[in-house]
């Protein structure tokens, strides 16, 4: 969804692969629609970089795994803690445990990214779980058997759709 955000000028990249969009920066979550509905204007583009990345090193000092290269504007992925945060395998050896600071994902670069500066503010405070509602994120059962509350919490969000996933990065960030 990225590369449609792009491809339509509703976003553009910076040096860390992320979707900025102008007056929401990177703070975000892109959905797709489609539709059949005749579209009378065509914005399709190459996707484009943010000039302000240029001479900008933000993310890339901030990046634990030293995925942002300096040298390359592509991520490499296989470096990214977001990557390795949501696949099902266990962590390489060479991810620090100290780099464990979210349950999804990984948002040093886009933290300490200028462009988003001025919307740290947009951040919420999710959910406070009790001693009991963390011990059942932390057995990795199956979403259908977590308490009532635990569901409830995370309504709003899809992720319970990897419980297992969820529990091992729980496990993490509290080390």
């Amino acid at each position: 969804m990225k590369l449609l955000a792009a491809r339509s000028g509703l976003a553009r990249y910076g040096r860390n692969n992320i979707a900025y969009v102008e007056g929401m920066g990177s703070f975000l979550r892109l959905l797709a629609f489609y539709s059949d509905l005749p579209c009378a204007n065509d914005y399709w583009q190459q996707p484009q970089a943010l000039d302000e990345c240029a001479n900008c090193r933000a993310c890339t000092n901030m990046c634990p795994s030293g995925a942002i290269d300096p040298d390359q504007f592509q991520l490499r992925a296989d470096r990214c803690l977001t990557f390795h945060n949501e696949s099902p395998q266990a962590f390489p050896s060479w991810i620090q445990e100290s780099w464990h600071h979210c349950l999804i994902g990984c948002m040093k670069c886009q933290d300490s990214c200028p462009l988003n500066k001025d919307l740290q503010s947009w951040k919420e405070r999710f959910a406070e779980f009790t001693e009991a509602e963390t011990t059942a994120l932390l057995s990795g059962v199956k979403s259908s058997e977590l308490p009532a509350s635990v569901i409830t919490k995370f309504s709003d969000t899809d992720l319970l759709e990897d419980p297992v996933g969820l529990a091992r990065n729980l496990k993490s960030v509290l080390a």
